[in-house]
């Protein structure tokens, strides 16, 4: 089904907010975005971007209100998607790359999406990623976002497929 099978069960079991991993483009890019915007649950990636609209392919975050607190959902891919997937579904017919993973620019491009958040007014910083903790991610892994930011207060991520507990890591303003 191409992932179509899916994008059923996880409409069927009601997500709110995804980000995409690399496993999304295993099909191509055309599968990945159409699974991508044919989910219910809002699509978020502050990095995924077009480099031929020069803008994000997903919104960088949403905000959901839960009383009157606001949280911000930020949304970050990894840069490994080129590696962890097939690095032509990111190509034109040239071989020139047409989408990135702002791997240049990453920390930066997450700063700039938590303080655009910010200014909206959230309370909490949330971010979904999809960067993972092994070594060979670096310099990737969500820990070395946390310490290379300010202003998230929870990182919640995916990609190495490690369990981690309750740990806490300093941002770059020396904050846990």
């Amino acid at each position: 089904s191409k992932g179509e099978y899916l994008i059923d069960i996880m409409n069927e079991v009601g997500y709110d907010i995804v980000v995409p991993g690399n496993h999304e483009f295993d099909y191509g890019m055309e599968q990945a975005l159409k699974n991508l915007n044919d989910l219910d649950a809002k699509v978020v990636s502050c990095n995924f971007v077009d480099l031929k609209e020069n803008k994000a392919v997903f919104d960088p975050y949403t905000i959901v209100e839960y009383g009157e607190k606001k949280v911000a959902y930020v949304g970050m891919s990894t840069p490994e998607t080129y590696t962890k997937s097939t690095p032509t579904y990111f190509q034109d017919e040239n071989g020139e790359y047409i989408y990135s993973f702002s791997e240049d620019a990453l920390y930066t491009t997450v700063q700039t999406s938590i303080d655009a958040a910010k200014a909206e007014g959230v309370d909490y910083v949330v971010v979904i990623g999809h960067m993972g903790i092994d070594e060979q991610s670096s310099p990737w892994t969500s820990r070395e976002v946390i310490a290379n930011t300010t202003g998230i207060d929870v990182f919640i991520d995916g990609h190495s497929h490690s369990k981690v507990e309750n740990e806490t890591v300093a941002n770059k303003d020396g904050k846990d």
